[in-house]
């Protein structure tokens, strides 16, 4: 949902077009995105604290590239990939930009975040 969606929407409840409730209920169904071999959620840092994780044991290169380069396409600025061997971390860095952590088999896509956050930030 981008911004003149969402300003539509909370216009409709305004204006009484619109009930909470069936705002409500729009609003947790727009955030997700089913790409076939992912349902993504775009909206789960709101609602969790914390963005979506790829758990990258069993996809290929090309499903990990897709889901997080859309991922960040939707405004995730982190994207954390667990369980991802050093070949595939190879073989997905030629088509998208991360730092791979080997020993603990996790890639960090996007930007980190700043030491200021509220939460903890482990790298093994």
């Amino acid at each position: 949902m981008d911004k003149k969606e969402l300003k539509e929407l909370l216009g409709s409840v305004a204006d009484g077009r619109l009930s909470v409730d069936e705002a409500v209920l729009k609003f947790k169904e727009e955030p997700f995105e089913d790409l076939g071999f992912a349902k993504l959620d775009h909206h789960r840092a709101v609602r969790q604290g914390i963005g979506e994780v790829i758990y990258g044991a069993g996809k290929t290169p090309e499903q990990i590239v897709e889901i997080a380069l859309n991922l960040l396409s939707h405004g995730q600025s982190t994207v954390l990939i667990t369980r991802i061997s050093a070949d595939v971390a190879e073989l997905a860095k030629a088509h998208m930009p991360f730092t791979y952590y080997e020993i603990g088999k996790i890639v960090i896509a996007g930007t980190m975040p700043s030491p200021d956050t509220d939460g903890t930030i482990v790298i093994a």
